[in-house]
């Protein structure tokens, strides 16, 4: 009987999977979706400022719950048309909110305010303004817009006059930059970056983070609200039996008391939603009526409660994910984690039971999906599926299987991504294959490591049970799952700049090499390759402790006035210790420092040493002369240096300064103590920042052009593969052999025709599965010609559902601005496997 119930599963699971059946209300929301304009919502901003005033000389906790639980008693609500999952971010079908407490200075205002009015658009303000400063706008604000973001004008009268005045010097960035005026740290004011080679991100109160979705599943806020009373009256025991200071005692009080706010604050939040979708069921007759009657019922008991069934089980994941983003903030990526696993026993019981199929669910995650296309911010919204579970056994279930169709029926949904691990020898390869023919259909996959990934965890500090149970979050940063702090993307080093730095002397190309560190050794100092190696490891040193230096200021500015009670009443640790995420509450607290450029910087090294100490074709003075004067008049020296050996081509001279240069930017993040506890973890990849950073380096050595991108990632400079994909993946699993245990990206674009038939699908699996037997840790695809990518740049409105891996997040294509459409037609494309 219990063979016949698995084989029945099969096929029905086949019967689902072959089909590429979109149900019409689903489809009218991806399209509808898809076709929005984007605008901008002040709601949170107007409800923050009101809080903010109203409770001036508070504690700052306090003033934080206060904050969101005014939003989400004040903030419009809607349900859309034929919706079964419902909750939003925002007050507007397609908007974000705008997290004023972070900075007055975020694209959102600057672009309203500088444009509203004026007929401009984004594009040409952008192109206009000289205070870009360093792309941060250029990169991953206004130019991923093609237009103004919409605002009323009674909203951009009250975001001019009232919102932005009151929050002048009181803001995350305005407090950050006034800490580090005081402690001697001068940067560019914007542009989240020094001219010295370091920046820190100052909008993210924590980077990004894995919400702890699980424990509101097993608890509900109402539970959460019952365990911080419970821990807040334990600590009072405490202080009154004389364990426990006074000064702790009273910052655990404000901090379990603002976590009773908040979960009471979502639980009414849902409240408000059972009570529309009751209104809109008195005017609505049928199967509408009854839907809108159920929707109710579930808000009525989630995420307030522990969920009952599927339905309620995807809805609380959804809405704990909505409120968490209101209060977080749009630029701290937040990601749900492995959602095929806290859904699965909800899933397996009710089509046990009869209460569901498994195209109903298929249709719920779909749904589910598209909401999260709605976080709106350009960077991933990934779901982490499959890989192993805290015994090291296999995970993979039939809700990681309805994940994946769901994906690819929906073609992406402009902005999502699927973290699929794969643990070689336990993942099913039926698994793999399907996860390939997705990513064959429409990019948004990327394929994960379990074996490095969970040694690089273990090396972090975690147990070998949460190391198993780790999600991917941001581009492809592994992290525990709703336990830690997050705080991976945030702060890092741009070792382009660091070689310039040495090669220079301490100037800077944007800087109009004006010198902006102590001097640094000339180059006529350097005798041989190895003195040229030393000095570039004592600027990167320098680089590196002066990143975490500047970073922890910052954070003392967010632990003094922005904490986070409603994400840290999910994450686990906090609410146990009474401390707030920001202060070390979680059960684990790390830092990420990333660099950029690896290639750039690996393909400069290798040309300086053919072409200045085993060729001796030029002298560094030479060579530096000609980086200063962007190669005028020595285009035959820079054709030269392209043909210099290059990285990714699985070269051994060259593939060793890869090690290298990874392993000393290792070593440098390593050695330095995170103030939390924790470690510093070291990644290695970038969203579209190499192409914006690339504007703040000037030319390199290896015969690159001032102002043009970077390479990205580990993957190698595009264009210098000349040895095909197998070399490439051989080149870059020699890195991966060094511990960069907050991730790396490996991009890859690959012609569809060579992935098209059932063979073609087959070597795509096992290239991957060859990939990770020598130690890679993740890859990427992007199944496209290099032909569909430039007509669909020309022609943008034939390809409005094109869909294409920017680094670690998807995005749609004919959206994102030319200069990032150039970089990603510039790769290389591979015609075989």
């Amino acid at each position: 009987m219990e063979v016949t119930k698995v084989v029945a599963a099969q096929d029905e699971r086949k019967v689902a999977t072959e089909s590429s059946y979109v149900p019409e209300r689903i489809r009218r929301m991806r399209d509808r979706l898809l076709s929005t304009t984007f605008k901008l919502d002040i709601e949170r901003a107007k409800y923050y400022t009101r809080a903010y005033k109203a409770t001036e000389g508070k504690p700052p906790c306090y003033r934080a719950a206060k904050g969101l639980e005014e939003t989400l008693r004040n903030m419009p609500i809607r349900i859309e048309d034929e919706e079964f999952i419902v909750g939003s971010k925002s007050s507007k079908d397609w908007a974000d909110p705008i997290y004023v407490e972070a900075s007055t200075g975020q694209p959102h205002i600057i672009l309203a305010l500088a444009l509203y009015g004026t007929g401009r658009t984004v594009e040409e303000w952008v192109a206009e303004a000289a205070e870009v400063r360093g792309g941060a706008l250029g990169a991953r604000g206004p130019s991923f817009w093609k237009e103004m973001p919409n605002i009323l004008e009674e909203e951009y009268r009250e975001l001019k006059e009232e919102i932005v005045p009151y929050w002048k010097d009181k803001t995350v960035h305005a407090r950050k930059l006034a800490i580090w005026k005081e402690h001697g740290i001068v940067a560019e004011d914007g542009g989240a970056r020094a001219l010295e080679g370091w920046f820190v991100s100052d909008v993210p109160p924590q980077g990004h983070v894995t919400v702890g979705i699980k424990k509101v599943l097993d608890m509900g806020f109402r539970g959460i609200a019952r365990q911080a009373a419970e821990r807040l009256a334990a600590f009072r025991d405490e202080f009154e039996k004389g364990k426990l200071e006074e000064k702790a005692y009273l910052r655990k009080k404000d901090f379990l008391e603002s976590v009773q706010i908040v979960a009471e604050a979502v639980c009414h939040f849902a409240e408000r939603y059972a009570r529309l979708a009751e209104e809109m069921a008195q005017k609505a007759e049928g199967q509408r009526k009854r839907e809108l009657l159920e929707i109710a019922e579930r808000l009525r008991h989630v995420p307030a409660e522990p969920p009952r069934n599927f339905m309620e089980a995807i809805q609380a994941v959804w809405l704990t994910q909505a409120v968490v983003l209101i209060s977080y903030g749009g630029n701290s990526i937040t990601c749900p984690g492995r959602v095929d696993q806290f859904l699965y026993p909800y899933y397996k019981r009710d089509v046990e039971e009869g209460r569901l199929t498994r195209e109903q669910a298929l249709e719920a995650i779909m749904e589910y999906l598209v909401k999260l296309a709605t976080n709106v911010y350009f960077g991933p919204n990934n779901v982490t599926i499959g890989g192993v579970d805290k015994n090291g056994e296999n995970a993979v279930n039939e809700v990681s299987y309805l994940f994946l169709e769901a994906h690819r029926r929906l073609k992406g949904c402009g902005r999502l991504g699927l973290a699929v691990r794969t643990y070689p020898g336990k993942t099913p390869r039926e698994f793999l294959l399907k996860a390939c023919e997705v990513h064959r259909d429409c990019a948004g996959v990327a394929f994960l490591n379990d074996e490095v990934v969970i040694k690089g965890l273990l090396e972090d500090g975690y147990s070998l049970e949460d190391a198993r149970n780790y999600s991917i979050v941001g581009c492809a940063e592994p992290t525990g799952t709703g336990n830690n702090n997050g705080y991976t993307a945030t702060n890092g080093v741009l070792l382009a700049a660091v070689l310039e730095l040495v090669l220079h002397e301490g100037r800077r190309y944007p800087a109009g090499w004006r010198q902006v560190v102590p001097p640094v050794a000339p180059v006529s100092s350097f005798k041989t390759f190895e003195d040229l190696k030393k000095a570039i490891e004592e600027q990167l040193s320098r680089s590196v402790e002066a990143c975490v230096r500047a970073g922890y200021l910052k954070d003392q500015v967010i632990a003094e006035y922005f904490p986070l009670p409603l994400l840290s009443a999910t994450i686990e640790g906090c609410v146990e210790s009474g401390e707030d995420v920001t202060r070390g509450g979680a059960r684990y607290n790390h830092c990420a420092i990333g660099n950029c450029s690896l290639a750039t910087v690996v393909d400069s090294l290798a040309a300086i040493k053919w072409a200045v100490f085993d060729q001796k074709l030029l002298t560094m003075e030479e060579l530096v002369d000609c980086l200063r004067n962007n190669f005028r008049g020595k285009e035959d020296i820079r054709q030269r240096l392209l043909r210099a050996p290059k990285f990714g081509n699985d070269d051994p001279t060259v593939d060793e300064l890869a090690v290298w240069v990874s392993d000393i930017y290792n070593r440098e993040v390593r050695k330095h103590k995170f103030w939390m506890g924790g470690v510093h973890r070291p990644y290695m990849l970038s969203s579209a920042t190499h192409v914006a950073w690339g504007g703040t380096v000037g030319a390199t050595p290896d015969g690159r052009l001032a102002g043009t991108p970077l390479s990205s990632g580990v993957t190698p400079s595009n264009g210098t593969e000349r040895n095909g994909l197998t070399a490439v993946l051989c080149s870059v699993a020699k890195v991966c052999a060094v511990p960069i245990s907050d991730g790396t990206i490996l991009n890859a674009t690959v012609n569809p025709l060579a992935i098209r038939s059932e063979e073609g699908l087959s070597k795509f699996a096992a290239l991957v599965e060859g990939y990770f037997a020598l130690g890679g840790r993740q890859v990427q695809f992007n199944p496209l010609s290099k032909e569909t990518l430039l007509d669909a740049q020309q022609h943008p409105e034939n390809y409005l559902d094109l869909i294409v891996k920017v680094s670690g997040f998807s995005f749609r294509f004919v959206d994102l601005p030319k200069r990032v459409q150039d970089d990603i037609i510039a790769r290389t494309e591979f015609a075989q496997i």
